[in-house]
């Protein structure tokens, strides 16, 4: 048994479901992911979230908190319901300055929006340390 590295939840080979009701953030990091070699399913709202990971099977989720019919904290409990899903990883996406308070700890990570730095490329930052946890990942 070996630890995955805490800086990214990612692996090789994951399958990514990325949900988020803001559609141009959630295409551009689907974009992101399916660049990086992952295989990427879209959603805009919870209820479809859920279905396509009924069929889909991913190893992550990265889930926006402001998700239609079910939201983020919602989706990422029933998520891991799902027969195969029960030790996905799964992500809240949030603005750089928003917090998180998880109490019933849903998510593993958070993962932050890029700031846009004039003339800099944006990056997304992974950031266990605002859930308070250190999170631990057995492949």
């Amino acid at each position: 048994m070996t630890t995955a590295s805490l800086i990214t939840p990612f692996k090789p080979g994951d399958r990514v479901l990325v949900a988020s009701a803001d559609h141009a953030m959630a295409e551009a990091l689907a974009r992101t992911f399916g660049n990086a070699g992952f295989s990427v399913r879209t959603a805009f709202d919870g209820v479809a979230a859920l279905d396509k990971a009924r069929t889909f099977f991913p190893t992550a989720a990265v889930l926006g908190l402001d998700l239609r019919y079910l939201d983020g904290f919602q989706l990422a409990r029933a998520l891991r319901t799902i027969p195969g899903c029960a030790r996905m990883r799964v992500l809240a996406l949030l603005p750089p300055a928003i917090g998180l308070l998880d109490r019933h700890r849903c998510f593993d990570y958070v993962l932050r929006t890029p700031r846009m730095l004039q003339g800099a490329r944006p990056m997304w930052v992974v950031d266990a340390a605002s859930l308070g946890i250190r999170p631990t990942l057995l492949t």
